[in-house]
């Protein structure tokens, strides 16, 4: 009877590792509401900067006040990324933003200078 418990409960165990490793690896690198929360806790996104130049073209003004920004994102390398970053702060126009961000989920930012940017974004950025 203790061994059959223990046989369900380890296949138990392993149905949601895998389920977790399956969701964890799909969704990190999604950009939905949902992605977003769940790669909070997300053991297999990396944490990691990303950049962004600020543009209110491709922003929505909140009912609050606030602003979601929907440029687009590059890592140090140089590798395009889906986030939406959602501000409270009166940013500017072309203002360059660096994103610490975990997947898809924004953990915090910082608005940056140009100098501030790896070389190989600064010239990207400056074009």
């Amino acid at each position: 009877m203790m061994k059959k418990f223990i046989n369900v409960l380890s296949m138990g165990i392993i149905v949601l590792g895998l389920g977790y490793y399956m969701a964890g690896s799909y969704l990190k690198d999604k950009n939905t509401e949902f992605a977003q929360s769940f790669n909070h806790y997300n053991l297999l996104a990396k944490r990691s900067p990303k950049f962004m130049q600020v543009d209110y073209d491709d922003a929505d003004k909140e009912s609050d006040g606030s602003y979601t920004f929907y440029a687009d994102a590059y890592d140090r390398q140089g590798n395009w990324h889906e986030i939406d970053l959602h501000s409270n702060d009166d940013l500017d126009d072309g203002q360059l933003v660096k994103m610490d961000t975990k997947g898809s989920y924004v953990k915090d930012y910082q608005v940056i200078s140009p100098d501030d940017l790896p070389y190989k974004l600064y010239r990207m950025f400056s074009n």
